[in-house]
């Protein structure tokens, strides 16, 4: 009975490739009989794993038959999977360091407004208003970014 792999796994890669090259070649390029592999596309069987080096072995073997590289492809798009993930942390965490620096300049905008010190006192002047809601929503718009980067 023919066992469902699940999508994008090594085992499913490896079941595919099997379909495609007979015995004697996989023999011929690994040295080791197209049984061992079998068991290696089973998920389920924990004594039997592919190597890295017959992986390789075996796109050498499909990609001189015209087939691709279905190996290298899905080791590709594990990594690029990866890679978002990480980008994706890295993006939001420069968007929090931007929303604090903002902030920040929110903070000191409106302290100089109601400065005692200041142009009016402690009454806001309208540039005072103006720089204020500039601040502001430099804020709003980081606050917006960080909303569309968790989504």
């Amino acid at each position: 009975m023919t066992k469902i792999r699940k999508i994008l796994t090594v085992e499913q890669v490896l079941s595919f490739a099997l379909s495609k090259i007979n015995d004697d070649e996989v023999k011929n390029i690994s040295g080791k009989t197209v049984s061992h592999f079998r068991k290696c596309s089973d998920h389920d069987d924990k004594d039997h794993n592919l190597y890295f080096d017959d992986a390789i072995k075996l796109d050498i073997l499909m990609q001189k038959k015209g087939l691709g590289t279905p190996f290298l492809d899905n080791f590709g798009l594990k990594l690029s999977e990866e890679f978002k993930k990480i980008n994706e942390f890295e993006n939001i965490s420069n968007v929090l360091i931007n929303i604090g620096g903002r902030i920040g300049n929110l903070m000191d905008v409106t302290q100089d407004a109601i400065n005692p010190a200041g142009a009016q006192g402690e009454n806001i002047s309208p540039t005072e208003k103006d720089k204020i809601l500039k601040a502001t929503s430099e804020v709003e718009e980081k606050i917006a970014k960080l909303k569309l980067s968790v989504k």
